[in-house]
């Protein structure tokens, strides 16, 4: 055997590394942790901003029975983003005290997702004006 022919039998071996070990690094960069963030913005009751456009102080009141009936949370940033708030289920308390600030000003902190074109925030920590 010749080094020439030697090298040219091990590169499909070669390769096969390669492109496992690229698809690991992948897999851990896009689906490890998640990034931790803090965000300010206004809490909405998401059926209603989502069907109706609603927010602000003059639908306070409606968004808050929606958040009191279970209905989906959202962060709206000043720059017009939306986040679904989700719940950490080993911080609860967290997301309970957002929802309890419909229409208020927070600032949540919690992990990124973003799953098909949805993003959101899990919940971790809330700090509010009041």
């Amino acid at each position: 055997n010749t080094p020439m022919k030697s090298l040219h039998a091990s590169l499909p071996k070669l390769a096969a590394v390669l492109l496992v070990a690229g698809l690991s690094a992948f897999s851990v960069t896009a689906f490890g942790q998640a990034k931790t963030m803090s965000v300010k913005g206004e809490v909405l009751d998401m059926s209603c901003y989502m069907s109706k456009g609603a927010k602000g102080a003059g639908h306070k009141m409606c968004a808050e029975m929606c958040l009191k009936k279970g209905l989906p949370a959202g962060l709206l940033t000043s720059n017009g983003q939306v986040y679904l708030l989700v719940e950490d289920h080993d911080k609860a308390d967290a997301y309970n005290t957002v929802i309890k600030h419909a229409a208020d000003q927070v600032q949540v902190t919690g992990k990124y997702a973003n799953k098909n074109g949805v993003q959101a925030l899990i919940v971790e920590d809330v700090k509010t004006g009041s």
